[in-house]
């Protein structure tokens, strides 16, 4: 039987729906201090059905990954403060993991985040074509009119506001809250200034880019864009980056770590 067109079209759509989602989740990850293994790790851990926790065997098994490798996946999470060890109650020869508080803070917030991701792509099969007719519609792809309405992607870059590492044909935002040294106002090598969604002064003083400090700074600078003054400023952002491509720049060195990559992971939940 030959397939259809439309056949190949619909499996490319969910095949690039589900690599923007795995995307998207990575960057939720590292926002969060994690990397996506480690993200993986904690779900696997915490998800087990048994509240004994699982064997190293039954998590290896969910992450797909041979027993050595998990082996050391769970000794990079214990050293990280993720995870700990217990002897089983009956079998003290079989080894259970556990999640840290620390842990269960973050995989909670991670959760919910991924929850909310879910409902609006609506990727949980079957309705995983009427999720995916967003990503048909910006590729040309066949679709049907009657397919529920989704949400485009929204993609944005960062760089710094200082070297030629801008990203070409894309509106460049400064979004820091003080105007960077070195650079005059008569050309700054960016469009717009929106200091609004910075981080307040009060928050970027206790950071003082302390790596150590970054994911409480995370956490702390989504909830103040996430107060009223924060949501109109991001909602304002938003607007920009949902009909033209923008690079949100920054005078910080570090750019993994900084208040602008926390943007950029708040607008690809979005």
């Amino acid at each position: 039987m030959t397939l259809p067109d439309s056949a190949y079209a619909r499996l490319l759509a969910l095949r690039t729906g589900l690599r923007l989602f795995e995307r998207w989740s990575a960057q939720q990850a590292q926002a969060a201090g994690l990397t996506p293994a480690q993200h993986q790790l904690l779900l696997a851990i915490r998800g087990h059905h048994d509240p004994a926790g699982p064997t190293i065997g039954e998590v290896a098994d969910y992450l797909l990954l041979k027993h050595h490798s998990t082996v050391g996946l769970v000794d990079r999470a214990e050293a990280a403060g993720l995870v700990r060890r217990s002897r089983d109650e009956n079998d003290h020869r079989v080894v259970r993991l556990h999640l840290t508080p620390d842990a269960e803070r973050r995989l909670e917030a991670l959760s919910a985040l991924h929850l909310e991701e879910l409902g609006r792509l609506q990727l949980e099969l079957p309705a995983a074509w009427e999720g995916l007719a967003p990503v048909q519609r910006q590729h040309g792809f066949p679709g049907e009119p009657e397919l529920s309405a989704g949400r485009e992607a929204i993609t944005v870059s960062i760089g710094r506001v200082y070297g030629d590492s801008l990203s070409p044909g894309r509106r460049r935002i400064l979004v820091d809250r003080l105007w960077p040294r070195g650079i005059t106002k008569q050309s700054p090598p960016f469009e717009e200034w929106m200091r609004e969604v910075a981080p307040t002064s009060e928050l970027r003083r206790w950071y003082g880019h302390r790596p150590e400090r970054f994911e409480e700074f995370s956490r702390r600078y989504r909830e103040e864009l996430d107060s009223e003054d924060g949501k109109r400023a991001l909602e304002e952002l938003a607007s920009r980056a949902a009909t033209e491509e923008i690079e949100l720049v920054t005078a910080t060195k570090d750019l993994e770590r900084s208040a602008a990559a926390v943007l950029q992971a708040v607008l690809a939940g979005r």
